[in-house]
């Protein structure tokens, strides 16, 4: 028994793709100004956390090597 999915034609798979993106709403570019500064603002506060919790952590293990070597 044949797919439904073998059963559709060809053609009717870009027909139907460019019938699906006319259903689209796209944002406008205030929209994406937006969405794209916040997403950069919090890529860079978690790059400042992690850095920060990097040198403690680093802080932590070298004193703690120190004090297992004397």
């Amino acid at each position: 028994m044949p797919d439904k999915v073998e059963q559709v034609k060809k053609g009717s798979f870009f027909s139907n793709m460019k019938a699906e993106l006319k259903k689209v709403v796209w944002p406008t570019p205030k929209q994406t100004t937006k969405s794209t500064g916040t997403v950069i603002f919090f890529v860079l506060l978690i790059t400042v956390i992690l850095v920060v919790l990097n040198l403690c952590f680093e802080q932590i293990n070298s004193a703690y090597w120190n004090m297992i070597s004397k």
